[in-house]
Parts: structure tokens; C-alpha cells; sequence
């Protein structure tokens, strides 16, 4: 008999109930404030991520399980994640997405018949509680007018909620198993090497976009469609709004084929004035995709629930009052993020080269992320690694074999790109708790935040929607 279809999404805890459609940011003083009850998980430390064939009666094919926390959040990329946003674009000038089709139920009533442009802020790091609790301490914050007349809501992050992963799919709406790019420095085959994935640069090179110097061809790399050459097959133009000193990047060449133009600028505020200029510009249908990084190099550096945090969000708001709000007319405007961030301690990063049985079963460093880990084995040492993680390593850290991991639909739905298996090791060891692992390499630092597991803090983010 097959196993009922469990809810993959949420946290066991709460403070208040309240539908989609509403504003949910409510402060809570014992705990972040709750998810609509379409978005919670069921209390089990025994969750199937969904990785057989839901609704098929009388079939032999099991989910497959792994232990993992009660209150740990899980990708939703059936509904309400950011794997939907493409698509709810597409959706809003008129292209249906089936993907974004219960995202789109959510938010249809604040989008308007005929829109003929649209704005995506990406606002890196920014999780959905923590931008929740700064709206409920500062009632004045223009972010509040924008909710009112439009709508906020909890979606997540992909796994790994990382930049890499999230800014491929915002840009094809493909789930990471799809797209292939599941991590920040990665084992490719492309290039017989580890490779940074933001720089497209092999390890020990000393180059950025080193990579491409490999044989990788950023035309041909992802392998998969662009939202934006969709878009401009149905007539619409797409321009990318970026900071100048990744407008270059290694990744920025790979994943906007198919944009009319990638702007790169210095702040937010000549990034937002550059967007009302190209709106206030254009006849046709247009999408602009911005993407802000400062509140990421904030939270790494400071940690997330810092002064420093908060003053980076409350510019934001003030810049988008004054260059968008009131300023352009039938444009639809879409808030989220990449991922959050959960605060850190350097007691917190455990190498694993300190502990000998782990060092010397290991082919290669820790790869993907200091949360997401990605640890390829030497043949016979598996149920050692097992048992050294069992000994000497705390809770939080959840081992979950690669091939469960894929077949039970962590990475994503829809087919698995071949190039993902050798990409993602033997073991993954994802947190779900405050540790995680240090990544030996010569940039190594203990950073004060970081994001790539399973937490709520860092897997949920918000999605705001609202008419300019």
C-alpha cells in the first residue's frame, strides 16, 4: 500500500494561524511567527521528500526515507518556492506556467489583467521571518504600503539554498536536479577539477572564468532554456540589473542567455533608478530581473541578526520608495530572495581533517557548501565515515546518501541531469542545527553567518507581490 503523501514544507512550531492570502509577519516573542496550514509539515522525524509517484494506486514503488528533524523545512518546489517565480512571470504576461500554477492562486488577485511590465528583486540573504520581524518592528517602513495593497507570503529557498543554485533557477525555473548548478564549488567533469561556480574559475588557477579556458562553453554549459529567451520568443524584453563587478562573472555569462541587456551598476540606488528609467522607457512588454548582494556580504560578515542587517534592510526599503513606488505606472513589482541565513559561532565549523578516520577516507576536500557538504569516499569507507560521524560529530548534522538524496527529490522534480550524480559526491552531511563543516581551502574563513541547510531560517523566504 503506498504511503500517504506527506506535506513537505514547514516547522512544527507556531504562534498564530492565518491564510495565504494574508499579511502574515506578525512578531512572536518565543518563536517566528507561523506558516499558513497548507505550508506545515507533519510532526515526524521521518519525512519522504516525495520522490515516488504520488496519486498512482497499487504501486510497488516505495518513497524513499531519511532521518531528518521535525522542524526542519524542505524544498516545495510542487507549489510554493522560489522555482515558481519564473513561471509566475511568464503567467503574468500571458504564458501560463503549469509549475507556478499554485503560486499563481495565491497572488492572482493582485495581479493585474494586461500587465505589460515586471520587476524581480532578488534580494540576496534575506530570509522570510527575518525581514518579518524588522516590518513588525518598524511600522513606517514603505515595504508595508506595497503588502497592504498587495500580498506576502513564506515560500522556500531550492536545496542547497545557496546563490548558485537559486539565481540558475530564478533564471530558468528549473529545480537544481534539472539545471545541474548544486553548489558553490563544485567537482566538474568539464574541467577534471574543483571549480568555483559564481567565478567559473579551477581551483589553484589564481583566475577568474578560468574554467572557460578549460573547455567549458558558457553557451552550451547549462544546457537548459533561459526564462529570458522564453520571454523574448513571446515578444518580451528582458534586461538584467546587476552589481558591475559581477556583471562579467563566470556565472553571469552562463545563466541570462536570451536578455536583451545586462546593466551592471554600483548601488541600489543608481540600480532602481536605472530600472525606472528603462520602464519609463520602453513601449512593449518588458521584465526587468534585478539582483541585490549587499545584505549576503552583511550577514556573512556581521552575522544576520545584527544592527548592520537591519540598517542594509531599511535602506532598501527607503531606496525602493523613492525610486519605484509612485514612479511608474502598470508594472507589476515581485520581492524574494536566494536563500537566509542562520547566525554562526567558530565553534561551530568542525573540520573534518581533524578527525583521522574521516581525513584519509576522503578522495577530495568537502565540496558544495560549509552546510551542504558533498563528501566523495574512497572505495570500502563508507561505513567507517558512518560511524566517525556517529562518534564524533554532534547533532545537527544529518549524512544522507547521494542517491537517496536524488531519489527522493531534494534536488528537485522533473528529470535528474546526468551531470548532477558526479557533481554531488557519495554522502551529503546537510545541517539542520547550528554546526557545520569547515571547508579546508585557502579562502576557508569562519564566517559569523552563513545558509545552505535545512533550517527554517535559512530555507524559508518571503515573496511579496504588488502593482507599482
Amino acid at each position: 500500500m503506498m504511503a500517504p503523501r506527506p506535506a513537505r514544507l514547514g516547522s512544527s512550531r507556531s504562534c498564530s494561524t492565518a491564510p495565504v492570502r494574508t499579511v502574515i509577519y506578525e512578531a512572536c516573542t518565543s518563536s517566528p511567527s507561523s506558516l499558513p496550514a497548507t505550508l506545515r509539515s507533519r510532526r515526524s522525524s521521518r519525512l519522504s521528500l516525495g520522490g515516488y509517484n504520488r496519486g498512482m494506486k497499487n504501486t510497488e514503488k516505495k518513497p524513499i526515507f531519511f532521518d531528518i528533524p521535525a522542524d526542519a523545512v524542505l524544498p516545495d518546489y510542487d507549489g510554493y518556492s522560489i522555482a515558481a517565480i519564473p513561471g509566475l512571470i511568464s503567467t503574468a504576461f500571458g504564458a501560463p506556467d503549469p509549475r507556478a500554477a499554485a503560486l499563481h492562486v495565491a497572488v492572482e488577485h493582485v495581479i493585474p489583467d494586461g500587465i505589460k511590465k515586471v520587476v524581480l528583486l532578488v534580494l540576496d540573504g534575506v530570509g522570510y521571518d527575518h525581514l518579518g520581524r524588522i516590518l513588525a518592528a518598524h511600522p513606517e517602513l514603505a515595504l508595508h504600503r506595497l503588502i497592504d495593497s498587495g500580498a506576502m507570503l513564506p515560500i522556500t529557498s531550492v536545496f542547497p539554498p545557496t546563490t548558485v543554485s537559486a539565481l540558475t533557477t530564478y533564471s530558468t525555473g528549473l529545480t537544481p536536479q534539472e539545471h545541474g548548478m548544486v553548489g558553490y564549488r563544485l567537482y566538474l567533469r568539464e574541467t577534471s577539477a574543483i571549480t568555483n561556480m559564481i567565478r567559473m574559475s579551477v581551483l589553484g588557477s589564481g583566475k577568474g572564468d578560468s574554467a572557460l579556458d578549460e573547455g567549458i562553453d558558457p553557451k552550451t554549459f547549462l544546457g537548459v532554456s533561459t526564462l529570458y529567451s522564453r520571454l523574448r520568443r513571446a515578444g518580451v524584453e528582458s534586461h538584467i540589473l546587476i552589481g558591475k563587478h559581477i556583471s562579467g562573472s563566470g556565472l553571469s555569462s552562463i545563466i541570462y542567455d536570451g536578455k536583451e541587456k545586462v546593466h551592471g551598476t554600483v548601488t541600489l540606488s543608481d540600480m532602481l533608478v536605472s530600472a525606472r528609467r528603462i520602464l519609463m522607457r520602453t513601449q512593449g512588454k518588458t521584465f526587468l530581473s534585478l539582483y541585490w548582494g549587499a545584505p549576503d556580504g552583511i550577514a556573512h560578515t556581521y552575522g544576520p541578526w545584527t544592527d548592520e542587517f537591519t540598517a542594509e534592510l531599511r535602506a532598501i526599503d527607503a531606496a525602493i520608495e523613492r525610486e519605484l513606488i509612485g514612479q511608474v505606472e502598470n508594472t507589476l513589482l515581485i520581492i524574494s530572495a536566494d536563500h537566509g541565513f542562520v547566525p554562526m559561532r567558530e565553534s561551530d565549523y568542525h573540520d573534518l581533517t581533524a578527525i583521522p578516520e574521516l581525513e584519509h577516507a576522503l578522495l577530495l576536500p568537502p565540496l558544495g557548501e560549509p552546510r551542504a557538504s558533498y563528501l566523495y569516499l574512497r572505495e570500502g569507507t563508507r561505513k567507517r565515515v558512518m560511524a566517525a560521524f556517529e562518534e564524533h560529530l554532534e547533532d545537527g548534522l544529518v549524512v544522507i546518501d547521494s542517491d537517496t538524496a536524488l531519489a527522493s527529490g531534494l534536488f528537485g522534480v522533473g528529470p535528474v541531469r546526468e551531470a548532477v550524480r558526479d557533481r554531488i559526491g557519495d554522502l551529503i552531511v546537510v545541517s539542520t542545527g547550528p554546526a557545520a563543516i569547515l571547508h579546508p581551502y585557502k579562502d576557508a574563513i569562519k564566517l559569523k553567518g552563513m545558509h545552505g541547510g535545512l533550517t527554517r531560517d535559512e530555507m524559508l523566504v518571503p515573496l511579496i507581490v504588488a502593482k507599482l
